[in-house]
């Protein structure tokens, strides 16, 4: 895509095993795809309410929607002949010959590095999924749009060949953050605002969803007062802006490389236990990290939306639930290299005792396809490989009021490599984290973090890492 920097080295040479596992893996993608976009009446018959198609508009666009996947292709690509590197790539100089061999070698695996695959790619899917969802699309239905305009790319608007991990990072990845965007834009723009609110709301909205920004404006609405959508802002939603310091460890903690500062801002949108269950991401947790001085500016991106959930067990003072959730997991820096794309059965539990409250979510994943470090140099070019795999995470926050007190969690992956070094990877993050508010809104805090991971390779000496961390941090939370 616009952002690829694809290196000099010679071409990337394929083995037979990856290609029968890499071309498995996308017919049971293929295969399943059709399987999850439940029709309306399917839905409905199971329980749950009918997906969300009138979030923005009543009426689908579909033509529009279309047009705008594939100009939004064109554009890139026009800025990456014509106007990149003064349009010298070869790269991007397409044509019926690069179609023929693109078809002809069909997917394989890039060499692009970490942060471009696993943040960039899905960031552009985004785009792709909110052409489709801001034009009268579910979720469901927009993720094939997501995965259709990655198809495009891959295959016709570049001469490198396809690549296995851009069309699911893109696809999969883009879909679960450009739910999250979609739903946040809703509720920054108002559409009974005047004036400067107005014009502000507007801009927001565009930065945080440009493709929901665009389709406002190609139908008339950016300036119109009408009513907002119904289900624009949820019962519950929670901000967590925070600005502090973080020092990482060589194994231990005080043999620290150096502090450094970092922002933070988290969203946790809807309730699953006051109802919001039914419909895709109408409950979600969202966070960006932003890291200075580290090995790339945007250190880390999170979202876990909630697919569906049914409640087991209720009482006056407790609520237990099962369902399941799609994960996007990005985190980069010097300590820590993960990213990848999941979906999860998920146990999710609210007990009240008193003026406080136990939240606690158990999710058992399926990794679709995860990226983590790698510690020697292969075939692909690439510091880190790829495989898909399973994982957990766990979350307990104990809340007095409606403010989080004190936190513990964990985040496990175990991966395969089918691309890179042959080894499995287990790698793990965990938190102990404690709030203390000063006043309704303002809190300060601390937070330890630990990082692990042990890779097991099969033609190179295994390696294990460790690496703590400190946070102490000011925080602005608002509900």
């Amino acid at each position: 895509m616009f952002w690829e920097s694809h290196s000099s080295r010679p071409p990337r040479r394929r083995t037979s095993e990856n290609l029968k596992v890499g071309g498995a893996f996308v017919l049971a993608v293929l295969l399943l795809l059709p399987s999850l976009t439940f029709p309306t009446k399917a839905v409905a018959q199971l329980g749950f309410a009918s997906p969300d198609t009138t979030y923005f508009r009543e009426k689908k666009d579909t033509w529009l929607a279309i047009g705008e996947v594939v100009g939004l292709n064109m554009v890139i690509w026009s800025y990456d002949r014509f106007i990149r590197e003064g349009g010298t790539n070869p790269g991007f100089r397409i044509g019926m010959n690069s179609w023929k061999e693109n078809f002809k070698n069909g997917f394989e695996w890039d060499d692009n590095n970490f942060s471009t695959n696993q943040f960039a790619h899905p960031f552009h899917g985004s785009l792709y999924f909110n052409a489709a969802r801001s034009n009268g699309f579910d979720y469901w239905e927009s993720m094939i749009f997501s995965l259709s305009g990655s198809y495009m790319w891959e295959y016709f608007m570049e001469t490198h060949h396809p690549a296995y991990n851009d069309w699911i990072a893109t696809g999969i990845g883009g879909a679960a953050i450009g739910e999250s965007l979609h739903r946040l834009s809703a509720m920054i723009w108002d559409n009974q605002a005047h004036g400067s609110n107005r014009f502000w709301r507007e801009v927001g909205g565009f930065f945080v969803n440009p493709m929901g920004g665009l389709n406002r404006l190609f139908h008339g609405e950016m300036g119109r007062h009408f009513p907002n959508p119904q289900d624009a802002y949820p019962d519950f939603f929670m901000t967590n802006v925070e600005f502090g310091s973080r020092s990482i460890g060589e194994d231990r903690l005080w043999d620290s490389d150096t502090t450094r500062a970092y922002f933070n801002a988290g969203f946790s949108y809807g309730d699953p236990f006051d109802g919001d269950n039914k419909k895709p991401f109408e409950s979600f947790d969202f966070a960006i990290q932003m890291n200075f001085g580290d090995k790339v500016g945007i250190g880390q991106l999170n979202t876990k939306g909630l697919l569906f959930a049914v409640p087991i067990s209720e009482s006056d003072h407790s609520i237990h639930m099962i369902g399941a959730f799609h994960h996007y997991d990005y985190m980069n820096n010097n300590a820590y290299e993960y990213g990848g794309q999941s979906l999860s059965a998920s146990y999710l539990s609210k007990v009240s005792m008193g003026k406080a409250t136990l939240v606690t979510q158990f999710h058992a994943m399926a990794i679709i396809l995860g990226g983590t470090a790698s510690d020697y140099e292969d075939f692909t070019g690439r510091d880190y490989s790829y495989g898909p795999g399973l994982g957990f995470k766990f979350k307990s926050t104990l809340y007095r009021g409606k403010r989080p007190f004190f936190t513990l969690a964990n985040n496990t992956s175990w991966i395969t490599a089918i691309n890179g070094d042959a080894a499995k990877h287990f790698v793990s993050y965990s938190y102990a984290r404690l709030d203390i508010p000063l006043g309704d809104v303002f809190g300060v805090g601390a937070q330890y973090d630990a990082y692990f991971a042990e890779r097991k390779y099969d033609n190179f000496p295994d390696v294990s890492q460790r690496n703590p961390e400190i946070r102490f941090f000011m925080n602005w939370i608002t509900d």
